[in-house]
This record gives structure tokens, sequence and C-alpha cells, in this order.
């Protein structure tokens, strides 16, 4: 289980765990102060009756800070704050699933820094493929729908693994793919399993790599579906029936089995 004390493979502790929720917290707070102040308003009526053209400028208002930004640029902020706002929900949202579990360890407490700024950046990217056309012919510099880039951005953060390998998808299509190498990936591999042993309805956490796109895990002949799965890690529980020995992780590119027995006890 590793020792609590050990940096990068001991328990979390309470402090650790509220400085990044409280981290969490406040970034939220000034996200969504950066997401309302950069709002650009609503195309003013003229006395005919038509909208008139759309504001070119927009005034934040941060701090005693006045900047001014032009339509484009703030539309540029929205996308960011909104990727980041999606990430951190779900950053707060497997925070308290894995506090409640008693099973969140140190080494995952940068990953919850980090998403913020991962769904900033990947909510970016998507921006930028849909207004260049890439993904349709609808791109360019039409008017954009504030609400709509807002609500892709927060969904892309929200699930960033998923856009990630859509995009790969997409992209597959267009470009030859690269030849196989040192930094292709890598065929899936169980490195270690934790606990060891435990009972029915208890948690597995299972570290290797290629398993980004594992399925299930089987205990004996009793499968279990994978869950919070990313390229170096899964968990799954522990389902009635299992037996004593090596686990297998299902993946489309083969199975992967642990180096060691899990006992059922």
């Amino acid at each position: 289980m590793g020792d609590e004390s050990s940096v990068g493979t001991g328990y979390a502790r309470t402090r650790d765990i509220v400085l990044v929720a409280a981290f969490l917290l406040l970034l939220t707070a000034a996200l969504v102060t950066v997401l309302v102040q950069a709002w650009p308003p609503a195309p003013q009526m003229a006395p005919d009756g038509r909208p008139e053209a759309p504001v070119k400028e927009v005034t934040l208002r941060l701090f005693g800070w006045r900047p001014r930004l032009s339509r484009e640029s703030s539309l540029f902020l929205i996308v960011l704050a909104a990727g980041a706002l999606g990430a951190i929900v779900h950053a707060l949202r497997s925070l308290y699933w894995y506090v409640g579990n008693r099973s969140l360890r140190r080494s995952w407490l940068m990953m919850y820094l980090f998403l913020p700024l991962t769904g900033a950046l990947l909510g970016l990217i998507v921006y930028l493929v849909l207004r260049g056309g890439l993904t349709s012919p609808a791109g360019g510099f039409t008017e954009v729908n504030p609400y709509g880039v807002t609500a892709i951005a927060g969904l892309v953060g929200l699930f960033s693994q998923e856009t990630a390998e859509k995009l790969r998808a997409v992209f597959e299509t267009l470009l030859s793919p690269a030849k196989a190498g040192r930094d292709q990936a890598l065929p899936p591999q169980v490195h270690s399993i934790e606990p060891i042993s435990g009972t029915a309805g208890s948690v597995v956490i299972i570290r290797g790599v290629g398993l980004g796109s594992a399925s299930t895990v089987r205990f004996g002949e009793v499968e279990a579906p994978a869950a919070d799965v990313t390229d170096n890690r899964l968990q799954a529980i522990v389902p009635s029936g299992a037996a004593t020995g090596r686990l297998a992780v299902n993946t489309p590119g083969g199975t992967a089995i642990s180096p060691t027995d899990f006992t059922v006890t």
C-alpha cells in the first residue's frame, strides 16, 4: 500500500487535499469573473427594428485593471476560461470521489492542479479547429455565437480525454499515420496493482502503460468494468464471484496480465 509519508506513493493528507480543493475553488471564482467580464454584449436594435452591428470592443474590469479587448480577443479569453471551468468540474468530481473512497494518493494531486490548464488549451485548440473550417466548411470570420463556443469549450474541458481521442480519430483520416517507433503507443502492460488483496466491492487500482482504451478487468472468470481510465492507470471494483489469481485487463489492442496475483479475501 505504501508509506503515507513517501511522496508520490502515500495517501494524500488532509492538508494537501484542502489546499488543492481551495485552489480549484478560487480558480473557479476567478474564471467565472473573467468569463462574465469578457462576454461580448448582445447587438442592439436600431430604430428601424434591425439589429445593429455587434460591438467591436469589450472592456474588462478586473481589480482596477480595465483593458480593452477586440471581440475576437474576448472570444479567445472566453474559450480559455470555459475550457478551464469544464476541466475544474471534472477535477472536483474526481477529487471528492477519491476522497470519499479514501483512495486518493499524493502523486495524483499534481494532475488536479494541471487539469484546468489542459482543459483551457484543449478548448482553444478545438475552437481554432472549428473556426479554421478544418472539420466544417462554416469556419472563418463569420459572426460567432459566444454561447455556442462557450458550451463547446466547457464540454471539451469536462471530457478532455474523449475529446483528444476524437480529434485523433478525425485527423487520422486527413494525415498520414506516423511510422511505428519509440514514441508510438506501447502495447497494454500492467506493472502493478494496489492493493494486492481485497473483498468483493473493494476498489483495485491498476497501473501500467497502454491502458487508455481498457474496457473491462477480469477477476478469474468474472469481469468488472474499467473506470477512470487513463493511459497509465485505471480502477475496477472487485465483483461478486471473483477468484484469486492474476488480473487481466481487456483492451482492443490485447489483454494485459498483472505481474502478481490478486487475493480475494
